[in-house]
């Protein structure tokens, strides 16, 4: 009997169904939205953590590439080093030591991929963009024969410069002149002229300023683009309109070029040129004037070219003007076996409070007079072996030096001053980079 009612008891539970508790509708949108308000206060809190992060990077100048493994990162950061390991890091960037290569084709190979961009954008085939050995010593036989040319007449290059400038001063005195645009169309006929012997009256003022605007917003793209840039049209029109204007005026090698191969001549010249040569204008003359300029310079042209002493002097102003304003801010290499881009930072060696002292963002030729060693072992404004700049060894400084004085003695600070139509992010100092520059103008009167 108590079995079967066991067993009867037993069947009615298994056929009962259990109970099933379901939530109440009412409060299924209270759980969504408090999920929906978790997951944005996540996002906003990620957010907030990303924009801080850009932040701490803008206010303390660093960049951090996190795809890079972390020795490479640490050689590039000073702040995690003493200046002394910090500057041999920088170094062994720019000779390549760092990858532990030598061969030419090697240190080729390391420079030319790290330029990619730059090649594309001008078309060009150089030292700076070539993996090939025997294009580089072509390139750099041609660009030594260039530099290094017998009877270069450097009063005339000066009078070419000031003749120039004084042609691009506005009519109306109430009226500035942009001093940008008037240094590159200056610095670009003086190269020109200088390279291939072109008769200036062959350099007409429209085509100047569409090559010289053409190539700055080719490097800008270069530099800044996220995608891969091409060769400009209207650039490659115009230099062979150049080319054609008066054949009998182009001497070899220029009528022997295409666009191209002009490019990749002049580039290294006038692209790193024109920088240098405004910003050293501006400090020298107008933002830092020192009572000992004018008897500094009071020899040029004259003696340029004649290593002498009253020379000496005046290449200190041209040497100056490189170390605050670098002609490559930044050295970029490619790593080995990898798509890691690393940099020496250049214009931090030369502006480095630990290495410059108290007054590096200054402008101060004398600080030549007597440079310490730390400070001749940071100064590299040709580079340094194995791809040292042609340049090396006189032809820049002078070239700077007579360009300066040139703008100098035509833009005047007695007849006239610079202002800047852009706010600056600090007095005394000027924004070097090539799009931070088109604010300023000289003002006579």
């Amino acid at each position: 009997m108590m079995s079967s009612d066991l067993s009867s008891s037993h069947d009615a539970w298994a056929s009962t169904p259990p109970k099933v508790t379901r939530p109440n509708p009412c409060c299924e949108p209270l759980n969504l939205l408090g999920e929906y308000m978790f997951l944005g206060f996540v996002a906003i809190l990620g957010i907030t953590c990303v924009l801080l992060y850009k932040l701490i990077l803008w206010l303390f100048h660093i960049e951090i590439d996190f795809g890079q493994p972390a020795w490479l990162q640490w050689l590039q950061r000073p702040e995690k080093q003493d200046v002394n390991t910090w500057l041999n890091g920088q170094k062994s960037i720019i000779n390549f030591s760092f990858a532990g290569v030598s061969k030419p084709q090697d240190t080729l190979h390391l420079r030319a991929a790290a330029n990619e961009n730059i090649a594309l954008a001008f078309n060009i085939t150089n030292s700076l963009t070539t993996a090939s050995t025997s294009t580089h010593k072509n390139f750099l036989k041609m660009a030594s024969g260039i530099i290094n040319h017998p009877g270069r007449d450097w009063i005339k290059l000066f009078e070419k410069a000031t003749s120039t400038l004084t042609a691009e001063l506005p009519r109306d005195t109430s009226q500035p002149l942009h001093l940008a645009e008037a240094t590159r169309i200056t610095c670009l006929k003086v190269v020109l002229i200088d390279n291939f012997q072109i008769s200036s009256d062959s350099l007409p003022r429209d085509s100047l300023v569409i090559i010289t605007d053409e190539i700055n917003n080719q490097w800008l793209k270069a530099k800044s683009s996220s995608e891969k840039p091409v060769i400009s049209s209207l650039l490659i029109h115009h230099l062979t309109a150049l080319q054609r204007r008066d054949p009998r005026c182009l001497c070899w090698p220029f009528d022997q070029l295409n666009p191209e191969e002009i490019l990749s001549m002049i580039m290294p010249q006038y692209e790193t040129l024109w920088r240098v040569v405004m910003v050293t204008y501006i400090l020298a003359f107008h933002l830092y004037p020192s009572p000992t300029l004018p008897s500094r310079i009071s020899s040029v042209p004259e003696c340029l070219g004649t290593n002498s002493l009253e020379e000496r002097e005046a290449l200190k102003l041209a040497k100056e003007g490189l170390r605050l304003t670098p002609s490559n801010k930044r050295i970029y290499r490619h790593t080995p076996s990898s798509s890691f881009k690393i940099k020496a930072d250049l214009e931090l060696m030369h502006r480095h409070p630990s290495i410059w002292g108290p007054t590096a963002l200054e402008f101060s030729p004398s600080r030549f007079d007597n440079l310490s060693p730390l400070q001749t072992e940071a100064y590299l404004p040709y580079s340094l072996r194995p791809h040292r700049c042609p340049a090396f060894g006189g032809f820049g400084d002078r070239m700077v030096t007579c360009l300066v004085v040139a703008m100098g003695r035509v833009l005047d600070t007695k007849a006239g001053k610079v202002f800047n139509t852009e706010p600056t992010k600090r007095a005394g100092v000027v924004d070097t980079g090539r799009d931070g520059l088109e604010g300023w103008r000289y003002q006579r009167g």
